[in-house]
């Protein structure tokens, strides 16, 4: 380490020791003023190249250099002349000062490079900061960053990591803090001890990354917040299905029994069969119903499992309008696919519940001559299948409120296949879009995150289809 700090010294020494031999040789050929501007220049040279140690001591060497090697009478520190006196007292000042001002010129320049390097090096960590969404992507980002541009040996995040530091290192110890929250300690090793701008920058990349966990424990608690609210609003609605859409059921169910226990020998076959139909009807009623709320409390609680496969939406959209023409034995739903339209990854299944819920809402709303369309298409990175209604328009609030459950609108009561279909969209990430239909009406749009380039490897490996 101490040879290290006397190296500069050294080299400033041998440069001016192999000038003045080179001069020597040139004694009778070159002028004092020739001595002293060549040897100025060495020394501006120094302070940049060196600093300002090594050059000061290279101008006082120059300036016994000169006086004993090269003006008469030589080797020794007498000066004949008082001119030439008078010339090398102006060579050490103008030395002196220049080699102070080069010097400080170039420490200038470093350090506004090393602010520029600094300031890069916590742009880029604020960038890929600002994208993580985990604790663990955090910290391996802040690790990656202190390696990498800070050169550090060992670098551990404390509670979480087990072990010590090993080896004599110089370490660093720095608190993962926002305000009186400590996310944990950052212990980083280094082969030597770190400069008082290297630590600043080090506490800066802590300070972003304490910063980042604290971002990503808000959206946490957000999230929660949300997610307890909306678990308020499926209970409020659980509630109210149960004092109302689910008593109502059971109350026709129960009447219907006690009337055909009751009545049944005063009444005609016909009738005990109208009784007994009405209940089966109710049943299924019921049974339809809390299946719904089982399924959007599963929706809500995000304990739905996901069976991803690669199919085709027109498919679904056939399958969907297979379902209305068993139940109505009419063509209500007209389908609009192009040729080529690939394959989406999505459950089959419970996509086809959700369509299925949209186009039971939609033909709710349709004129009885008329048929709702289902098209699809693939645009950019989505894929959109619509489901397009031309009946009554939707108020701006029915608008924001309709996929709510058990929402009333001016139109009645949705219930909750708008809810459970927008739930099902949302877990395969993508969104339930609510669009005027032109001319009027309303259409609602299943927009799923399509990959062309999975696409592409999907055909070819099939490049027959299928």
């Amino acid at each position: 380490m101490r040879l290290k700090a006397l190296r500069p010294y050294g080299l400033s020494l041998v440069i001016v020791m192999a000038m003045t031999m080179g001069l020597w040789l040139l004694r009778d050929f070159l002028t004092l003023a020739n001595f002293t501007t060549l040897f100025l220049f060495a020394v501006l040279v120094i302070a940049i190249w060196q600093g300002i140690g090594p050059a000061l001591v290279s101008a006082f060497v120059s300036f016994v250099s000169i006086n004993f090697f090269l003006v008469r009478p030589l080797y020794t520190l007498i000066v004949a002349d008082p001119r030439d006196l008078l010339d090398l007292v102006v060579f050490l000042v103008v030395a002196v000062v220049g080699g102070q001002l080069a010097a400080q010129a170039q420490r200038q320049a470093a350090d506004a490079r090393q602010r520029a390097f600094e300031q890069e090096i916590l742009y880029r960590l604020t960038r890929d900061l600002n994208q993580s969404m985990t604790a663990g992507e955090v910290h391996t980002i802040l690790t990656d960053t202190l390696w990498r541009d800070l050169s550090a040996r060992q670098v551990q995040i404390l509670p979480e990591a087990g072990g010590s530091i090993e080896g004599s290192e110089a370490v660093h110890y720095v608190l993962l803090q926002v305000g009186e929250t400590v996310y944990g300690t950052l212990c980083t090793a280094f082969l030597e001890p770190l400069s008082a701008g290297q630590q600043q920058l080090l506490n800066a990349c802590a300070s972003q990354a304490a910063m980042a966990l604290h971002r990503i424990e808000l959206n946490e608690r957000a999230l929660r917040t949300h997610q307890l609210e909306q678990a308020d609003r499926l209970k409020t609605a659980i509630l109210r299905a149960v004092s109302h859409d689910l008593r109502t059921p059971i109350t026709v169910i129960k009447t219907s029994a006690s009337n055909l226990r009751q009545l049944l020998q005063q009444l005609s076959p016909d009738q005990q069969l109208e009784i007994a139909a009405t209940i089966e009807n109710e049943a299924d009623i019921l049974n339809d119903l809390v299946g719904n709320l089982l399924d959007l409390s599963r929706l809500q609680a995000g304990a739905v499992q996901l069976n991803r496969a690669a199919n085709s939406l027109e498919e679904l959209a056939g399958d969907a309008a297979a379902r209305v023409w068993q139940r109505t034995g009419q063509e209500r739903v007209r389908l609009v696919f192009p040729e080529d339209l690939p394959l989406v990854e999505f459950d089959y299944g419970l996509a086809l519940q959700a369509l299925s819920n949209l186009v039971e809402n939609a033909l709710r709303y349709e004129a009885p001559d008329s048929a709702i369309e289902l098209r699809g298409e693939i645009g950019g990175d989505e894929a959109r299948l619509a489901v397009i209604n031309h009946g009554p328009n939707l108020t701006p609030e029915e608008r924001a409120r309709i996929t709510e459950p058990f929402f009333h609108g001016k139109q009645g009561k949705t219930g909750l296949g708008l809810a459970i279909a927008k739930g099902i969209v949302e877990a395969h990430h993508g969104r339930l879009q609510i669009d005027d239909t032109p001319g009027g009406g309303v259409t609602f749009v299943i927009v799923l995150p399509f990959n062309r380039k999975e696409e592409a490897q999907h055909e070819a490996q099939n490049p027959g289809g299928g």
